[in-house]
């Protein structure tokens, strides 16, 4: 075989081991760039579940949602897996006590699509780096939050909120009346008793659906007035219901000696 003949087979060789490299890394490169962004996003979605239970024990701890302002500084990581800040939405009446806090709220004035009552939600902007989620920035909000496919989202609705704070027990910040009791009266001697209520959202509206003849309610004082004719032990139903919609009753045993 002739020298050129060695040349031109070397030179063949070598072109077809580039040619089989250059496919190899370009298919490692196919496969490694799905891999690459399906862990940024699982990591991504890890972030965000734990900025939510942050955002669930601090609230449940304080009885309120944090604001836009406290929110970075309870978390773990408050940017994503592309390094973009988290975007906190959240009802503003569940960051105050004076508005109900959580479990004075009956509901909220934030609706995550169709889902209505939603608490708060957290947006990561993902892999284009824009959250395209309406609105786009932390803060309180109230109407409806659209949701966009290109973002991860994470949302708890008002009613999950109350169950993790143990709001539907005789808790901080629910709606009660406070009267274990109502004062004994004495028969043919003028009876006043006062009702106070607590927790909700104040002002609060008061009625009765069960009184005995001889005693009046007044709601605007929350005062039961009357003169017991006759001894015995007569029984009293009052409902009080806050500004947001939430309503409590209670029934007592009246003594009369």
């Amino acid at each position: 075989m002739k020298k050129s003949d060695n040349k031109g087979f070397a030179l063949f060789f070598l072109i077809a081991v580039f040619l089989v490299i250059s496919a190899l890394i370009g298919a490692g490169i196919t496969m490694i760039g799905p891999r690459v962004r399906k862990a940024k996003y699982d990591r991504s979605g890890e972030i965000l579940t734990a900025a939510t239970q942050s955002v669930i024990s601090w609230s449940v701890i304080n009885g309120r949602l944090p604001d836009a302002a406290t929110f970075p500084s309870l978390l773990p990581s408050s940017v994503d897996d592309w390094g973009r800040a988290l975007v906190y939405i959240y009802d503003n009446n569940l960051t105050s006590s004076a508005t109900g806090g959580i479990c004075g709220r009956q509901s909220t004035g934030l609706l995550y699509g169709a889902v209505a009552n939603t608490a708060f939600i957290i947006v990561s902007g993902a892999e284009d780096l824009t959250v395209n989620t309406t609105p786009s920035v932390s803060g309180a909000y109230a109407g409806t939050v659209a949701p966009a496919t290109a973002d991860i989202v994470r949302f708890v609705s008002l009613e999950n909120l109350k169950n993790q704070a143990g709001c539907f027990g005789f808790t901080s910040g629910v709606l009660k009346i406070l009267n274990n009791e109502l004062p004994e009266g004495v028969s043919g001697t003028p009876y006043t008793g006062s009702l106070f209520a607590d927790g909700g959202v104040p002002p609060y509206a008061w009625n009765t659906t069960v009184l005995p003849v001889w005693l009046a309610f007044n709601p605007a004082t929350a005062t039961l007035t009357g003169t017991p004719a006759i001894a015995g032990s007569f029984s009293v139903t009052l409902k009080v219901t806050d500004a947001n919609g939430g309503t409590t009753t209670r029934t007592y045993t009246l003594k009369v000696s």
